[in-house]
């Protein structure tokens, strides 16, 4: 287990520690996930942009992405990797 302290910004930013970055595989400009779940955040890499994902995914089910909103059970295959 790898556990750093990082200073949180004036603008609420962290940095991810190098170390955490290269273990993680993250690079500038990638996407992460980041998830709270009992008082805890976690933050973990993103190899595809969910964006792109649930695009494509709505495009095949005739569904305009745009019509997608939080909650919606096509949105929730995504998520959940269908």
């Amino acid at each position: 287990m790898l556990k750093l302290k990082v200073r949180v910004g004036p603008k609420g930013q962290i940095v991810i520690p190098k170390a955490i970055r290269d273990n993680l595989g993250i690079n500038p400009n990638d996407v992460v996930l980041v998830d709270l779940e009992g008082g805890k955040a976690t933050v973990e890499t993103v190899r595809q942009d969910p964006v792109e994902v649930l695009t494509e995914i709505a495009r095949l089910h005739g569904v305009k992405s745009s019509e997608l909103v939080w909650g919606d059970k096509l949105y929730e295959e995504v998520l959940a990797g269908a």
